[in-house]
């Protein structure tokens, strides 16, 4: 009895899906080019061209590896061998969002950790804050306490499907987080006239870093808002609001840092 076998053509290799991404490799290099193009600007001192162009290579790398891995999509191993995928039953994008926030725990958990090692050494009653001035701090705190409740008001608008209530309620986190970066550039501006740099001292180098990263964080939440602003003007969340959770889980996050980077930095 004869066996008939299929052609060449007709073999096909069944897709094996590795989950690996390039682009964690992509963004820890474009995060690279853009400290070592930042390293060229030292108080009193003009950088030459190579690191502004470096920095803003590194600032090009980093956005479109952001975007990149963003809209990539992950698939679960199901289970049957080994140990099984523990968020089977979790959708994909709050995973993410979730294993994100955990990776964003231990940067800033190194951050501040450094800071509260650095001031230790330096002597902890010795040291004194770099802000000359609590009150910028303590408005920006404000700021971004309310910028959270409006979130949580774009979701309850959502659920109650009213379109105007979503824009309006990001709209003003929009506002409020515009608030929060002018105000931070007037104190950064304040200080920069009254000679103090990223170089300047220990002191200054942990404030303008820690302060600078959550500054990008909250930068990179207003992007994101304005997105979901143009989607909400055309009616979206209304039959599924989950992206405005999922918004409002980093939001939240960003500014419960502050509420650690507030007192550490303008009153301890």
């Amino acid at each position: 009895m004869g066996v008939n076998l299929p052609m060449s053509d007709e073999i096909t290799t069944p897709h094996v899906e590795t989950h690996a991404s390039i682009w964690p490799f992509c963004i820890s290099v474009g995060v690279l080019f853009f400290l070592i193009g930042l390293s060229g600007y030292t108080q009193g001192n003009s950088p030459s061209l190579i690191y502004p162009v470096t920095l803003l290579l590194g600032l090009i790398v980093f956005s479109g590896s952001m975007i990149g891995l963003g809209v990539q999509r992950f698939e679960g191993p199901e289970g049957g061998f080994g140990e099984a995928w523990p968020f089977q039953n979790i959708e994909n994008m709050k995973t993410g969002v979730w294993i994100f926030l955990a990776s964003d725990v231990v940067l800033f958990g190194a951050f501040i950790g450094t800071a509260i090692f650095i001031r230790v050494a330096y002597g902890w009653t010795d040291w004194t804050p770099v802000p000359d001035d609590v009150i910028p701090g303590l408005m920006n705190t404000y700021l971004l306490l309310t910028s959270s409740f409006t979130v949580i008001l774009a979701l309850v608008a959502a659920e109650r499907k009213n379109r105007y209530g979503v824009v309006v309620s990001l709209t003003t986190t929009l506002l409020l987080g515009i608030g929060f970066l002018v105000n931070k550039g007037i104190e950064w501006n304040h200080l920069f006239q009254h000679g103090y740099w990223l170089s300047t001292n220990v002191k200054t180098s942990t404030f303008f870093l820690t302060t600078g990263l959550h500054g990008a964080h909250v930068i990179g939440g207003l992007i994101i808002c304005i997105w979901l602003i143009g989607r909400a003007w055309n009616g979206a969340y209304l039959n599924d609001n989950r992206v405005l959770e999922y918004f409002g889980l980093y939001w939240h996050f960003v500014d419960i840092v502050w509420l650690f980077l507030f007192p550490l930095f303008y009153i301890l």
